[in-house]
């Protein structure tokens, strides 16, 4: 191997570097994203260092708490779903996804401060006596709702457990599920109905 195949090989390398940065650079005259692909081109060992320290940070940077809420409600979902066949029953299994997803989703919004830092403003804008009371009073609105909301979603996952009453690990599942989400009147109810049902049964 010679220096021209060196340089082949060198060049070849850096066309990858050289076309990300050129769709990199919007807004640019042509010429001076054409000199700028260019040295990315020649120099990409540095450019390499440099998306490569990136990568590491990023890498290392905390999960923000909205995915990590995210990844723990879709960790619920596939948890919960392997415990029942919805196969060839498309409406069953968008009804069960729809209990699911809205019940989880609602037990982490619950737990989140009600805040609404625009509400002052529209109450300023709207000419209103007392700006803090109003928006108070709108925040605890949402608030209740929010509430309202969440122990509609918590009655249809009960509700849901108990047409698969027969199914102990979709219960077992959706205990676990409910303590993760830190609600404990699912813990607490899901736990009595089973505990009624075993009872029964060790009478008869």
């Amino acid at each position: 191997m010679n220096l021209f195949d060196l340089a082949i090989i060198y060049l070849a390398c850096g066309a990858p570097f050289a076309v990300q940065y050129w769709f990199r650079l919007k807004g640019r005259s042509s010429l001076e994203k054409s000199a700028k692909c260019v040295l990315a081109g020649l120099a990409w060992p540095i450019f390499a260092v440099i998306y490569i320290v990136g990568a590491v940070k990023q890498f290392r940077r905390p999960v923000p708490p909205q995915a990590e809420a995210k990844r723990l409600i879709e960790e619920i979902r596939r948890s919960l779903e392997n415990t029942v066949d919805l196969s060839g029953r498309p409406d069953a299994a968008f009804e069960f996804r729809r209990a699911v997803l809205r019940w989880a989703e609602l037990a982490i919004a619950v737990q989140e401060p009600t805040t609404a830092p625009a509400a002052a403003g529209v109450w300023e804008i709207t000419g209103h006596s007392k700006v803090g009371i109003a928006s108070a009073a709108y925040i605890h609105r949402e608030k209740r709702l929010l509430e309202a909301h969440f122990a509609a979603a918590r009655e249809d996952i009960v509700g849901l457990a108990e047409s698969l009453k027969n199914n102990a690990d979709f219960r077992t599942r959706a205990i676990e599920a409910a303590r993760l989400l830190a609600d404990e009147l699912t813990v607490q109810t899901l736990l009595g109905s089973g505990s009624s049902e075993s009872s029964a049964v060790s009478s008869a």
